[in-house]
């Protein structure tokens, strides 16, 4: 089974900046909210993770985590969910380096393998009132997916980020 997929979507967990979160941490906020995966994905990818939303979570080092299988539809941004995969920066709008490195890379990877898919921020769609992700995608996007002033963690030196 493979997905039509024609757009995706950049999120950030609204969590405090420099905060170290795992995807188990999201994984259990998508619990508490309803969501849930089916017996059929989660024995093809990432069995223990039985709520996750998003197809990938990039962390505070810039690991790229994934979450729910590419066939299978998100839970992310509702009303867009079928066509489209969700990718989630811990943070909210500052981010580390690593973090900045590592979105790049996996959207250009995304890119590669959906070639008409639009980019777009979850708080980019239309009926949607997120702020969601801190940062304006198409900026990004035109700044050739370098990171955006003002939106690089302060002690990102270090790739790991400060706790505040």
């Amino acid at each position: 089974m493979t997905r039509s997929i024609n757009l995706i979507v950049i999120h950030c967990a609204a969590s405090p900046n420099g905060r170290p979160q795992t995807v188990a941490d999201i994984n259990a906020w998508h619990r508490a909210r309803g969501f849930h995966r089916t017996p059929e994905f989660r024995a093809l990818q990432n069995p223990e993770l039985d709520a996750i939303g998003y197809h990938f979570v990039i962390t505070l080092n810039g690991a790229v985590h994934t979450g729910r299988h590419l066939d299978e539809i998100g839970a992310h941004v509702q009303g867009y969910n079928a066509k489209s995969l969700g990718v989630c920066l811990i943070g909210t709008d500052q981010f580390t380096i690593a973090q900045w490195s590592s979105l790049r890379y996996n959207i250009k990877l995304l890119q590669e393998r959906y070639p008409a898919a639009r980019i777009a921020g979850h708080r980019d769609l239309p009926n949607v009132r997120k702020t969601c992700p801190g940062f304006d995608v198409a900026t990004w996007l035109r700044a050739e997916m370098e990171p955006l002033a003002g939106h690089l963690l302060p002690s990102a030196g270090s790739g790991q980020g400060a706790p505040r």
